[in-house]
This record gives C-alpha cells, structure tokens and sequence, in this order.
C-alpha cells in the first residue's frame, strides 16, 4: 500500500514539474520575429514600436482595417471572418502585446486598455497610415472605443463588439485573476492550458449556447482557434489583463466626446449581457454617430458564431460611412436579429 502510494505521489510530483515546465517556457521578447505557425490567411509581419515586438497578419489590400482580438486572443480568433472582408479591405489582424507571437513583458507594462491603445497609436505611426478603422472584441473592442475617445485624428470608423467603454460597479469575476496571481500555481495553470488538455473545454466555455448549434466541424474549428491562442498562454500578461478593468483608467467623461462612426454589436446571450447592454444605451445616449445592434441568441464573441452576419453589418457599416462621410448619423438604432 505505501509503495503504491509513493509511485502515485512520484508520478504527480514529475507530471506537475512537467506542466510547471511548460507554463514557464513561454517567450517573454521575440527579438528574432518567431512566429508559432503560420496564419490559415494573409502573411506574417512584425513591427518594432517603442523597444516592443507587435506581431499581426495582413490579409486584402484596400482601406486598413486593424482588428484587436479579445482578452487572452490571439489574432487567430478573427480567422472566421478574414474571409469575408479581406476581399473588400486590407486586414491587419494584431496580437496586441501579450498575446500571441508578440513580446510578452513581465514588467514595465500593465496591460491596461489605455496602455495597450497608446502603443497601437505608435504601431499605425510607424506604418505610416494617415487614418485607420478599427474592429475590436471585448477587451479588443474598449481599446477601439479608447483610440476613438482619446486619437480621433487616427482613427475613422469603429466596430465594437461589447467592448466596455465605461466603469461598473459590478465587475464580473474571473477565475483565472485570482489563480494567475500566485507565481506557482499560475504557472501550473498556464501549464495546463499550453499543454492543450483543456481545449475543448475551453473551446465550450467560450461559445456558452451556441456550442450546442454548431455543427462538428464548426466546433473542431473553434477547438483549432483556442489551442493555438492556449499554446502561448503566458501568466503575468494573462493575469493583468484579467483585471484590467480595475486598473484602468476611467475614459467615461472622455467617450462622451467621441464623434466618429460606432457601430457597436452585443449578444443577448453573452456572459457579459449586462454590461455589454449598459454600454449600449450610454453610447446611444451620448454619441451622435451611433449605431447600435443586438442579436438575441449572440454570445460574447460573435465573430465566432456569427462570422458572415458581423462581417455583413461592418461592411454596410464602413460603406455607408465612407459615402457620407461629411454627413453624421443623428439617430441610433436597435435592431434585434436572431
């Protein structure tokens, strides 16, 4: 009995160094301009902006598109609408600093919204782009909203999708600000989600309801998407960006002043349906140039689920901009697609 005791405890401590091992490998700068594996579209390229490595893909030609991914998301999690308006614009899918194959500080760096927007108004300087439309997801889509408040003369149109551009009272919890934290049970997370054990679930967890919808091979292409986003999971950028919204900065007053075109997308059920639908109505009650819509069975990242109807409602969004440009949207509307 105490020697197969002592086997079990000798095999957990080995798998546990094993994780540690891989949670702790991640690289921190990409001075050599590695990257993980090549994009399903469009070509890889780095940019250096302020001492920092910034990864993104460039997909189409036409009018820039930079599109930021959600917290935790690699450039990857656009890859199901790349198709769709890369043959309209040209795209350039970032890894923001943090994610993916771009530098990965572990000081020197917040990770808060308005850092992470400060740096990308650098990036689209050092590429020489006069004006810029920006399309972000969530954490993504407040730097948008940020870069709209604070750059306006870098920017043009911006597509939100539940991107937060006010502070709540009512933060939602998430586990993983409280797990990261700690160096080495964080590492042993990170550990577990680079390793890809969890995926799937993962993968499940992020689509919520419309999992069940999705057809198998739709559900292994969101798997392929988060095992690629987990394989550069990374804990002190993880974890800070876990908490960014209680270290950033408050830009409410600031987004009050916002005057260029906002198409902002929710999803009746997201995770974040609350907050998303506060944002909703504070943008429509304080921007003139305004265009809000809800889809009634979205998730919290409907560029997953619904890759074609985004798609559609952002190029009739920029088109209809683009041709009245010197005209303003002075009324929002709500629409409710299913």
């Amino acid at each position: 009995m105490n020697k197969r005791l002592t086997r079990k405890s000798f095999m957990i401590f080995v798998f546990s160094c094993l994780i540690l091992n891989v949670g702790c490998s991640y690289m921190v700068k990409n001075d050599k301009h590695q990257f993980y594996l090549k994009p399903r579209y469009g070509m890889d390229k780095f940019i250096s902006v302020q001492g920092y490595n910034l990864h993104y893909v460039e997909a189409g030609e036409g009018q820039p598109i930079l599109l930021i991914p959600g917290a935790f998301s690699t450039y990857r999690h656009w890859n199901r609408i790349i198709p769709y308006l890369s043959e309209h614009y040209k795209l350039l899918c970032l890894d923001y600093l943090g994610v993916g194959d771009s530098d990965k500080p572990k000081s020197g760096f917040g990770y808060t919204i308005e850092e992470q927007a400060d740096l990308i108004v650098k990036m689209i300087e050092v590429l020489q782009i006069q004006k810029v439309h920006i399309l972000g997801v969530s954490y993504g889509g407040a730097i948008a909203l940020n870069l709209a408040a604070w750059y306006p003369e870098k920017v043009d149109g911006i597509i939100s999708v539940e991107g937060n551009g006010i502070k709540h009272q009512n933060i939602p919890y998430r586990p993983m600000k409280g797990l990261l934290g700690w160096p080495v049970v964080g590492e042993l997370s990170i550990g577990v989600i680079r390793s890809g054990i969890a995926d799937r679930l993962v993968a499940k967890s992020v689509m919520g309801k419309a999992w069940e919808q999705m057809s198998e091979a739709e559900r292994r292409e969101i798997v392929e998407i988060m095992a690629q986003n987990n394989k550069m999971a990374s804990r002190v950028s993880w974890h800070l960006i876990s908490r960014t919204l209680e270290t950033s900065r408050d830009f409410t007053d600031q987004a009050k002043t916002i005057q260029n075109p906002v198409l902002y997308l929710y999803g009746g059920n997201s995770y974040y349906h609350g907050m998303a639908e506060t944002n909703a109505e504070f943008l429509k009650n304080y921007l003139p140039n305004v265009e809000i819509v809800r889809f009634n069975d979205g998730i919290h990242d409907l560029e997953l689920q619904k890759p074609k109807e985004v798609a559609a409602l952002v190029l009739e969004f920029l088109t209809k901009n683009g041709i009245t440009k010197e005209k303003k949207i002075t009324k929002s509307r709500i629409s409710n697609p299913k």
